[in-house]
C-alpha cells in the first residue's frame, strides 16, 4: 500500500496539542501509520511501534520475526527490531523505551494511544523513562484517519461494492427451507471469492432473531413471509466493509414490513442528502431524528452512522458525541437506520463518501428502493 499517513498534518496536530512526539501501538494505528499490516499484532498481541518525533523522521519497531514483512511493505526507512515477544513483555517495553531515548525524547511530552496500551505495560514504561510526560494521542489519529486518501477511498469503495454484491447473490440463492447457516456459508464463500481476505463478522438471522442485535446464524430454517437480515463485515487487506441488508422470504412484504423498510430507506436517503462538506455532524444526525419523528416514531439512537477504514467503527460517529465535527471531502461513513414496527425489524446499512458536492453511495450494487424478495 502507498503511504496514506500525512506527516505534515500529523505534526501540525502534534504541535497544536503541545506534543513533541507520538507513539502508535494499536494494530489499526500502526498499520495506518506505517503501511505494514502486521497480523500478529491482532492475533497474539505481538507488539509493534511507530514513533514520530516533531522535529525528525519516524522510526518503526517490530518483532524480528516480522522485520522482513515490515521492510517489504512500509514506507518508513528507519526500521528496527527486537528479539523478545508477548512471552517476555518487559523486554518489549524496554525496546520501546530505547526507541524513545534514541530519538532524544527522554524528557519530552509524548502521545501514546493509551486506550489500547495495557496499563501494566504503561506502568513499566513510565519507570523506564520517568521524565517523559505521556498523554493520549488517539484524538490525533482519529483526526488523521477520518479523512481518507484517494487510495483508501478506492479500497473502501471496492470492499463495499463487493460485499453488497455478495449479499445480493447469496440472498438470491436462498430459498424457503434453507437454514441461516446455509445462507451465511454461501455469503462468506462469495465475499472471499470476490476478493475479501477474510470474514470479520457474519451477523445473520431470520424472523424474531432480527431483534437480537448481533445474531449469529443457526440451523433455524427460513420460513415463508418472515424477514431475513444480515449485517456483514469483511476485511480487504486491512480495510473493512460493513453492509446490512434485509429481505422478505418467499412472499410479498406485509404492511408492517413494507412500512418499516420504506421508512428506513427514506431515513437513509435523507441523511445522505444532508451529507455535504462543511455541514456539522449534529445537523446530519438531526435529519435522521426529524425523519423518524415525522413518521410518528421516537428517536433516541446515539448515532445514525460511523466512519470506517482500518477500523470497523472509526471516528467520527454521526451523532451528538461528535456533533461539532464538520464533514470534509473524502470522509467515508456507514449510514445505518433501523426501524421496528410490531414484530418486524428492518436494518439497512450503506457506505457513503462525502465529496465536494452530493455524497456518493459506494455500496449501491442494485436498486434498494424496494425490499428484496427471496424466491
Amino acid at each position: 500500500m502507498n503511504q496514506v499517513f500525512n506527516i505534515s498534518k500529523a505534526k501540525k496536530l502534534m504541535a497544536d496539542a503541545g506534543l513533541e512526539a507520538i507513539v502508535a501501538s494499536s494494530p489499526e494505528n500502526v498499520y495506518y501509520s506505517t503501511g505494514s499490516n502486521i497480523i500478529t499484532m491482532s492475533l497474539i498481541r505481538r507488539m509493534a511501534f511507530f514513533v514520530l518525533p516533531l522535529d525528525s523522521d519516524p522510526v518503526f519497531g517490530v518483532n524480528r520475526i516480522e522485520e522482513s514483512k515490515a521492510r517489504g511493505t512500509s514506507w518508513i526507512k528507519d526500521i528496527r527490531s527486537y528479539d523478545a515477544g508477548e512471552w517476555e513483555p518487559v523486554k518489549v517495553i524496554e525496546f520501546l523505551a530505547s526507541l524513545i531515548k534514541d530519538k532524544g525524547l527522554a524528557k519530552a511530552k509524548v502521545g501514546l494511544d493509551v486506550e489500547y496500551f495495557p496499563a501494566e505495560y504503561f506502568s513499566v514504561l513510565q519507570k523506564m523513562v520517568p521524565e517523559v510526560k505521556f498523554s493520549n494521542d488517539q484524538p490525533i489519529f482519529d483526526r488523521l484517519r477520518a479523512v481518507k486518501t484517494p487510495e483508501e477511498v478506492k479500497r473502501l469503495s471496492d470492499a463495499a461494492m463487493v460485499t453488497a454484491k455478495a449479499i445480493t447473490i447469496a440472498f438470491e440463492m436462498a430459498k424457503v427451507g434453507d437454514t441461516e447457516r446455509d445462507v451465511a456459508q454461501n455469503l462468506s464463500n462469495l465475499v472471499v471469492e470476490y476478493g475479501a481476505d477474510n470474514v470479520a463478522a457474519c451477523v445473520l438471522g431470520s424472523g424474531m432473531s432480527n431483534f437480537e442485535a448481533h445474531h449469529l446464524p443457526t440451523d433455524k430454517k427460513l420460513k415463508r413471509g418472515e424477514l431475513l437480515h444480515t449485517d456483514f463485515v469483511a476485511n480487504f487487506d486491512g480495510y473493512y466493509s460493513d453492509i446490512s441488508r434485509t429481505a422478505v422470504v418467499g412472499a410479498k412484504p406485509n404492511d408492517a414490513q413494507r412500512k418499516a423498510y420504506d421508512l428506513a430507506i427514506e431515513c437513509e436517503n435523507n441523511v445522505v442528502d444532508a451529507m455535504r462538506a462543511g455541514v456539522k455532524i449534529m445537523d446530519v444526525h438531526n435529519v435522521a431524528k426529524k425523519t423518524m419523528e415525522a413518521a410518528g416514531f421516537g428517536y433516541t439512537r446515539a448515532f445514525i452512522g460511523h466512519s470506517i477504514g482500518v477500523g470497523i467503527h472509526e471516528y467520527p460517529f454521526i451523532g451528538p458525541v461528535h456533533g461539532d465535527w464538520a464533514l470534509e471531502p473524502n470522509m467515508v461513513f456507514e449510514i445505518e437506520p433501523s426501524v421496528t414496527i410490531g414484530n418486524e425489524r428492518v436494518h439497512t446499512e450503506d457506505t457513503i463518501l462525502v465529496t465536494g458536492g452530493k455524497a456518493k453511495n459506494l455500496s449501491q450494487f442494485i436498486d434498494t428502493s424496494e425490499i428484496l424478495i427471496i424466491k
